[in-house]
C-alpha cells in the first residue's frame, strides 16, 4: 500500500508540473565514460539559479520516468541517477528535468559504460588525464567519488595501482590521503596509468568503484622575472613646464604586468596631468622574449616632479623588477665652471664682438700654427 501511494504521488507530480510544450531542452556536452559492472551515479548538470524545483530523471525516450525504488538496478535516489551496477547496454541518453508551475528545464545527458580491455584493469575510453610538474611534489585525485560518501560524509577507503599492479604506499615516495595520491619528487619515471579502487555498499551489498588516471609529467618552465631594458636607474634633465615622455621597455612574457608609479602611488591618481599608454610587441620566434612598453606622458613638468623618482614596476609569477628615472633641473654653465675649475666656451658669451664663429676659429688656428 505504501508503494502504491508513493507511485500515485509521483505521477501526480509529473502531470501537474511537467508539460512538454513548456520545457526548455538542452544537451550536456560532456560525455562521462565509466566502467561497466560497477556501481555508478550521475547528477543533473544544473547551475545554482536553475534549481527551481524537484529533479525528475527519464529514460532515453525522455517520457518514461526512472524508477524511484532503490532495489531497482537503475533508479533515482534523491536527485541522483543510480546504476547498481551499470551494464554496457545501459549506455545511451538520459534526461533530467527540473520544473515548477512556471518553469521547466530538461537536460539531455549521455552515459557510456565500457568493459575493461583485455589484460588490463581499465578501458582507455574511461581514462582521466592528469599532469604533474617536474621537479617537485604533486598529487593525483581519484575523480567522481563524492557520490559514494557514507552516512558520516566520509569517502571510501582507496587502494592505488600503477599499470594494474598494486602500488606500495610507503609514506615516503607515495602517500595516500582520502581520495588523493601524493607523489614526492616527481620524475618522468612516474608516467603511466594509475587506478584507484574502492567499494560502496548498497542495500547491504558491496559494489566495486574504479577510476583510471593517465599521468603525464611536464618539465616546469623556467620563467624568469621580467627584465627591464630601460630605464637603467638614471637621471634626466628637464625644464619646468615642458612636455615629457618616459618609456619603460620590459622584455619577458606578454602576461607581465607593467606600470609606472610616482610618490608611492599609481599614475591614475594624477590624471590628466600624467597618462599611461601600453604597447605589446610579440616575438613570433620566442614568446618569452616579447616586449611590453609602458609610456608615461607628462603634459607639463611641475616642480614637485623633481622631488621623487618615477618608478617603472614590472612583475609576473616569478617575481618583480623595478627601475627609476629621477628628473633634475638643467645645470647652468657657470655652476659647472665653478665646480670643475675650467672655462667653457659658450656661444654668445665667449666669441669676439663683431666676429663670426668661423673667424674666431680661423684666428685660433693661426696662433697655434705659429713657429
Amino acid at each position: 500500500m505504501k508503494v502504491l501511494f508513493r507511485l500515485v504521488c509521483f505521477i501526480a507530480l509529473l502531470t501537474s508540473s511537467l508539460e512538454a510544450d513548456k520545457c526548455v531542452e538542452r544537451e550536456e556536452e560532456v560525455i562521462l565514460v565509466s566502467s561497466a559492472h560497477e556501481i555508478d551515479a550521475r547528477s543533473c548538470p544544473l547551475i545554482l539559479s536553475e534549481h527551481k524545483g524537484p529533479i525528475i530523471w527519464y529514460k532515453n525516450d525522455s517520457k518514461t520516468p526512472v524508477s524511484t525504488e532503490r532495489d531497482s538496478r537503475i533508479h533515482q535516489h534523491k536527485d541522483k541517477l543510480w546504476f547498481v551496477p551499470a551494464e554496457v547496454e545501459d549506455s545511451g541518453y538520459y534526461y533530467c528535468a527540473v520544473s515548477n508551475s512556471t518553469y521547466c528545464l530538461k537536460t539531455k545527458i549521455a552515459a557510456e559504460f565500457v568493459q575493461h580491455e583485455p589484460n588490463l584493469c581499465y578501458n582507455s575510453q574511461a581514462v582521466f588525464t592528469q599532469r604533474l610538474l617536474i621537479p617537485g611534489d604533486g598529487q593525483l585525485v581519484c575523480p567522481y567519488l563524492d557520490f559514494f560518501r557514507d552516512e558520516n560524509n566520509e569517502l571510501p577507503q582507496i587502494q592505488w595501482y600503477k599499470d594494474c599492479k598494486p602500488l606500495l604506499l610507503d609514506n615516503i615516495n607515495f602517500v595516500g590521503i582520502t581520495n588523493k595520491l601524493i607523489i614526492t619528487n616527481v620524475t618522468t619515471a612516474h608516467n603511466g596509468h594509475y587506478t584507484c579502487h574502492a567499494s560502496y555498499a548498497h542495500l547491504g551489498k558491496q559494489y566495486h568503484v574504479t577510476r583510471a588516471i593517465k599521468l603525464i609529467t611536464l618539465v616546469k618552465s623556467r620563467n624568469k622575472r621580467p627584465e627591464i631594458v630601460s630605464p637603467a636607474n638614471e637621471t634626466i634633465e628637464v625644464v619646468l613646464g615642458s612636455w615629457l615622455q618616459l618609456i619603460c621597455n620590459v622584455t619577458g612574457q606578454l602576461s607581465n604586468f607593467v606600470y609606472w608609479r610616482w610618490n608611492g602611488s599609481g599614475i591614475k591618481e594624477y590624471e590628466p596631468m600624467m597618462m599611461e599608454e601600453f604597447t605589446y610587441v610579440q616575438n613570433p620566434l620566442n614568446k618569452r622574449k616579447s616586449a611590453v612598453i609602458a609610456r608615461l606622458n607628462i603634459t607639463a613638468v611641475e616642480s614637485k616632479f623633481f622631488l621623487h623618482p618615477f618608478i617603472c614596476l614590472a612583475k609576473n609569477t616569478e617575481g618583480r623588477s623595478t627601475a627609476y628615472i629621477q628628473l633634475i633641473h638643467p645645470v647652468l654653465p657657470e655652476v659647472l665652471e665653478k665646480q670643475c675649475g675650467y672655462k667653457l666656451f659658450i656661444s654668445g658669451r665667449d666669441d669676439y664682438v663683431g666676429e663670426s664663429m668661423y673667424a674666431v676659429e680661423k684666428a685660433l688656428w693661426r696662433l697655434l700654427m705659429k713657429p
